[in-house]
């Protein structure tokens, strides 16, 4: 009597599927030998690796390498093993109108973009092309040369945005050479405290820090927060320290802002809405006498020099100072003034 083969079948269904997991697994991320394993077991239980899981496992990769043409790496540095190419085990195969679709978004969202958001998008195009036939990748990679346009000036570098994500999330201290707008010639290094990055609609991504230090030192205030353009933090000198970050954000102390507004800036409703704690104390001429609670001077500066001569500061000291230093360094940029005839 001829022995049934159902014992044979399921035991070519259980390794196709462990293997098919493994694919799965280094798809995500790559991954360690002892946690591909840890992750096998969990998934398929009984239907797992036997004693011996070092060995099944890497019989398992020289399976998929060798049946499928998998192309299956071990990164000494990382201690990890990385998928580069599917081979033969292509998991998709999208029909003409979604490759269009994709390459028009493989072009719309470049590596390196500012917005950590459209970086994620990156993230899972990539993961979708990887997943291609061979062909349908080399078809896409012809449409990017045609038809990406040229990257647009702020681009973040990579390994910056690695560098602040990382200090964010283990709130460890942070330290960096930036491109100031008003900085001189040359970068300068600081230290901060990072709390996180967000997106404004000027088309900038920022981290949101507490300035600890500056070298060399300059105008800036220290433990006052400071909105730092990624894209002005030079590449390679973003590091983060074993400093870790206090429990509560440090502040610089707080002082008293108080100036008076011309009446068509008080007409206009506008002068003390970015201070959220402003008092305004109206007069009878329809101007106004703004007091406020600050405490980084030079964004103050900085958003009541927009109102010009409509605007007087009249304390702290410190910020008219700050004020006469940016008025006499601008109006030496003009040099003497023409004479009206």
């Amino acid at each position: 009597m001829a022995r049934r083969s159902g014992g044979i079948k399921r035991s070519s269904w259980v390794t196709f599927r462990r293997r098919l997991f493994l694919v799965r697994q280094l798809l995500r991320s790559p991954a360690s030998a002892e946690e591909l394993i840890t992750r096998v077991q969990t998934e398929l239980g009984v239907n797992g690796y036997p004693a011996n899981a070092a060995a099944a496992l890497k019989h398992d990769l020289d399976s998929l390498k060798g049946e499928y043409d998998c192309r299956i790496v071990y990164r000494r540095d990382q201690g990890k093993y990385v998928i580069v190419d599917l081979g033969e085990l292509a998991l998709l195969d999208l029909p003409p109108q979604s490759l269009e679709a994709l390459a028009l978004l493989d072009a719309s969202y470049p590596a390196g973009s500012a917005n950590p958001t459209h970086a994620s998008i990156r993230a899972l195009i990539d993961q979708v092309i990887q997943m291609l036939p061979n062909r349908a990748q080399t078809h896409l990679h012809a449409r990017r040369s045609a038809t990406r346009q040229k990257a647009p000036s702020g681009r973040i570098d990579p390994h910056v945005l690695a560098a602040v994500r990382q200090a964010i999330e283990e709130k460890r201290e942070l330290t960096f050479r930036y491109w100031g707008l008003s900085n001189g010639e040359a970068p300068r290094r600081h230290r901060v405290a990072p709390y996180g990055i967000f997106f404004r609609n000027n088309g900038c991504t920022y981290l949101d820090a507490t300035l600890l230090e500056v070298q060399p030192p300059g105008a800036e205030q220290l433990f006052a927060p400071v909105d730092y353009r990624l894209d002005r933090i030079v590449p390679g000198t973003a590091q983060v320290l074993p400093t870790p970050l206090p429990p509560e954000r440090l502040r610089a102390p707080a002082v008293t802002l108080r100036y008076w507004l011309h009446p068509e800036v008080v007409q206009r409703g506008e002068g003390w809405s970015f201070f959220p704690n402003a008092h305004v104390e109206y007069s009878d001429d329809g101007s106004a006498l703004v007091t406020a609670t600050v405490s980084n001077l030079s964004v103050a500066r900085d958003v009541l020099l927009r109102y010009g001569d409509r605007c007087r500061v009249i304390e702290p000291p410190e910020l008219i100072d700050l004020i006469r230093e940016t008025v006499d360094a601008m109006a030496s940029l003009y040099g003497n003034p023409v004479a009206v005839r």
